[in-house]
């Protein structure tokens, strides 16, 4: 058995491409975005933030169950700071901000649709989703 220290190093190239059908895809083309997917809390702030106009910070504090302020700040400044999430004031004058999906974190969140659409397939068809357990029936 080669021990770990022995091996050639890691090809990068191999690391962040899918290759599929002969064509090379980069994981992650725009530097950053599978990272902040990856993110706890992400995935529901951009479906709610696609699913409204505009929100305020404290209506996503409440409409994504369970995140803290701190949480959501931070999430919010990844993807303002990735392009996919704008932060404006709420009104002339006023110090509250409201935020919404840039048109490429709309287009991010359109892609999505088809993983959504595999992984509820998967669930169909009788396995278990990945990063959710199952809750016990009510008696």
């Amino acid at each position: 058995m080669t021990k770990r220290s022995e091996r050639a190093p890691a090809d990068p190239t191999v690391a962040c491409m899918i290759r599929v059908d002969g064509h090379e895809y980069c994981i992650d083309p725009a530097g950053g975005v599978a990272d902040a997917l990856g993110k706890k809390w992400t995935l529901p702030l951009m479906g709610v933030l696609g699913n409204r106009p505009v929100s305020r910070f404290s209506d996503l504090e409440v409409a994504v169950d369970g995140i803290g302020a701190k949480a959501l700040a931070g999430r919010l400044r990844d993807l303002e700071a990735l392009g996919l999430v704008r932060r404006g004031p709420l009104r002339t004058g006023s110090r509250r901000v409201e935020y919404s999906l840039t048109e490429r974190g709309t287009q991010l969140r359109r892609a999505l649709v088809p993983l959504l659409e595999w992984a509820a397939a998967d669930e169909t068809a009788g396995r278990e989703p990945t990063g959710r357990r199952s809750r016990p029936s009510p008696s």
